[in-house]
This record gives structure tokens, sequence and C-alpha cells, in this order.
């Protein structure tokens, strides 16, 4: 375990102040952790549905053609893929925040969130996760050989922007895990987040602070073999300072996704994904 020494800072702001009314300076206002927060409250953005080459394509000579991979950069509702499995669904807000809020919400969470680094038995006993985390929800989380305990102790900031994101995206958010990358080498392998206790098509609502990470998904509706890994439709979106994505749908059963390392020069970077959780039968 690995707790952030770093001294408790005073939460302050004007990310959550009335749409219309001048904003007060960051100095001497608290935040309101109320319905009326500014942020976020752009409408739908126009959708715009991202097509092409089919999974594992076979070319009419029988050689096999590996798909261009498809940049996502353009706030907007992205439909990456139709399946039985029904609309796997990306929703992208680049400029989610104001680089100001940003920019202090990024410091507050960096030092006083309680992060700890895992081991992920998955790789063996000693194998520790390339990233830290810390978990809040009142319910536990096994993943990849890892199991979060239930801890009901939500950082204030961390409750305002649950709140909100459930109110602007009609979501009933009730469980956080965030995540530290402390530079390039830490990282995520490619996973899906389509646990049991996540429900049926569970939602993912990704926030993130600090420097641009890439973040891919690769569409595996298809795939039989790790052989037809390499042909699979891929998609790549830098995950900016201040950034909202959202995966949505049958994206979680249809799609992985990872944030692999990067061995340039890469600072910190703190993602907040929210999720929906139910209680185990």
């Amino acid at each position: 375990m690995s707790a952030n020494p770093r001294k408790s800072s005073r939460v302050q702001g004007s990310w959550a102040a009335p749409s219309g009314k001048q904003r007060p300076t960051k100095s001497s206002t608290n935040i309101n952790y109320n319905s009326s927060a500014s942020w976020g409250s752009q409408q739908e953005p126009r959708t715009s549905v991202e097509s092409g080459v089919k999974l594992c394509a076979i070319a009419p000579n029988d050689v096999r053609v590996v798909p261009k991979e498809i940049l996502i950069q353009n706030e907007g509702e992205h439909v990456i893929s139709e399946t039985s499995n029904g609309s796997s669904i990306i929703k992208f807000y680049p400029n989610f925040f104001e680089k100001s809020d940003a920019n202090w919400m990024f410091e507050t969470l960096l030092n006083e969130v309680q992060w700890r680094q895992n081991t992920n038995l998955k790789y063996g006993p000693d194998a520790l996760e390339p990233r830290l985390t810390a978990w809040f929800s009142d319910y536990s989380y096994s993943y990849s050989g890892i199991v979060q305990q239930a801890n009901p102790h939500w950082q204030p900031l961390l409750v305002a922007l649950r709140d909100r994101l459930n109110k602007l995206h009609n979501y009933k958010f009730n469980s956080l895990l965030a995540n530290l990358y402390r530079d390039g080498h830490d990282s995520v392998d490619w996973h899906t987040d389509a646990e049991a206790a996540l429900g049926k098509s569970p939602p993912i609502a990704s926030i993130s602070f600090g420097d641009t990470r890439n973040f891919e998904l690769r569409e595996i509706s298809e795939v039989k073999s790790d052989d037809d890994l390499a042909y699979c439709r891929r998609i790549r979106i830098p995950l900016t300072h201040g950034s909202l994505l959202l995966m949505t749908g049958a994206t979680q059963h249809d799609w992985q996704h990872r944030v692999p390392k990067e061995y340039h020069d890469r600072k910190e970077r703190v993602n907040l994904t929210f999720r929906v959780m139910f209680p185990s039968s």
C-alpha cells in the first residue's frame, strides 16, 4: 500500500457557478455542490456514424486486410458498431471542463485521494499493477485478479462530479475506480468492463485530468482466435485534460479498451471511471 503523503488542500473553485452569472474568483468562493453547475451543460452533440472496414475482413482473393485505425478527436456521439448485441456508442466531450477548473481539480485529486498500488494476481503473486488506484463504493469490486474492498468514504469533489454526471446524463453512477498514471510507463492492458456486478450493458463515464494519454479500442465481436486480433477494427481517442468520455450500449460486450505504455515523456494523469454497481445475489 502506498498512501499519498501530500498535505490536504482546501477544495475551492468556480466550476459550479450557475450559468449566466458572473463566475466568482477561486480564491474567495467554495465549490457549490448543487445541480446548477455550469460545466458540462452543453446540448447533446451531433451524431456521426463511424463505419468502414468490417472486423477481420476477407478480401476477394482471401487475403486478410488490416483495417485502418479510426481517430476520434471531435466532440460528438459516435456509433462505432452495430451487432446482435446492439449499438456500441462513444460520446466524447474534449472540453467538458474549462482549463482553469480542470487545473485545480487535478491538483486536488492528486493531493487528497489516497492512492495505492495493488498486486495483480492474474500475472503472479508479485506482479504490481502499473498504475495507482482508489475505489469508492458501497460495494466491493473484483476484476483481473484484484479485489477492491468497499469504501463508502468519498472525497467531496468526487461526490460533486458523480452527482453532476448523473443529472446531466440520467444515469445512477454509484461507484468509482480512480486511476493515477504516474508517467508514460504506467498503463492498463486490453480488457472490458463487463463484470456481472455492472449489469447487462454497463455505461462507463471516464473523466481525465493531467497529461494527454491515448485511449484505444478494438472490436472483438467476431474474434475467434488470437490470430484474428491483428485484423480487428481499432479506434484511438486522445483523452485530453478536462475531457469526458462515455462508453454506452454494447461497447463493453463488443469492444476491448486499454491505455498503452508510451515511451516518450508523459507527466501525471488522473482518470476517474464512474460506473453503476449492483449488489451480488
